[in-house]
């Protein structure tokens, strides 16, 4: 039964893993005004593992459907510097409520592989894909927002979970034109940060890295500026940066700038994407 629901979960989360680079930056997601949604694609550049001092570049899908009922399906990423794609689907209609949103969660982490810059990185043990299963609740009032998730290990790879924090604010929005700020958190547990940011002789390969165990807490805080310019109804070009710092046992990991560390703790991200709305 639990490798059935591991097939069927994983079937679905690879659609997610299509927008997994859009994890650098926090959804371009608007409001399809007078449609049914957008899609888009852009051009990213996002570290090239977390923590990694290394960008690189790639072209990345994502999209948001709406129903009538005011229920919404979002493609797109969890933001930061993860390599995770997230299928996300709200359940709360605005007859309900036109401020709160809720529902489940599907998330597709990128495998951690020997494809990465850091030739010290490439020679540790691989961390497989993981697929994460969880739940978001939302709230909106003027040009406010703030998101509260939760994202747990289903494939048995870290066996951890996360709880994201973001906000956002509305500089700027008329019928040409969206200037956002956003501002985001992350929580990870104890098995989450040694799988990613720990090294032991079980993972360390011929690295040369020194043994490092990395314990739960806030992993990283974040901000974030989108711009979005809408030629018409119907297509629009959006642009975005995001600036992450790593925090806490993840910074001080020898994979990120700790002891002999080989990363940055700051990290970098930014897309330019093309939207279409129907």
């Amino acid at each position: 039964m639990k490798s059935a629901l591991l097939s069927a979960v994983t079937a679905v989360a690879l659609s997610a893993a299509l927008a997994s680079p859009v994890m650098a930056y926090e959804d371009v997601s608007v409001d399809a005004e007078g449609g049914r949604g957008f899609v888009g694609l852009g051009l990213i550049s996002k570290p090239d593992y977390e923590g990694s001092d290394d960008n690189k570049y790639q072209a990345a899908p994502f999209g948001k459907y709406l129903w009538a009922s005011g229920r919404y399906l979002n493609l797109g990423g969890s933001g930061g510097s993860e390599s995770a794609g997230r299928l996300s689907l709200n359940l709360i209609t605005s007859d309900s409520s036109e401020n709160w949103t809720f529902g489940p969660l599907l998330q597709y982490r990128l495998k951690r592989d020997d494809d990465v810059e850091n030739n010290q990185v490439e020679k540790m043990k691989e961390v497989d894909a993981a697929t994460e299963l969880g739940v978001f609740v939302g709230f909106k009032t003027g040009p406010w927002s703030t998101e509260l998730s939760f994202a747990g290990d289903v494939s048995d790879e870290h066996d951890g979970y996360l709880v994201y924090l973001k906000g956002g604010y509305e500089l700027m929005k008329t019928s040409k034109v969206l200037l956002a700020l956003g501002a985001r958190t992350s929580w990870a547990d104890s098995n989450y940060m040694d799988t990613y940011f720990g090294v032991d002789r079980n993972n360390v390969g011929t690295s040369g890295l020194p043994f490092y165990n990395a314990d739960s807490g806030f992993k990283d805080i974040g901000l974030n500026l989108t711009g979005i310019y809408y030629f018409n109804k119907t297509w629009a070009v959006a642009a975005n940066t995001s600036y992450t710092r790593m925090l806490n046992d993840a910074e001080d990991s020898p994979l990120v700038e700790g002891n002999q560390g080989v990363g940055d703790k700051n990290q970098i991200a930014g897309i330019l994407a093309v939207l279409y709305s129907f």
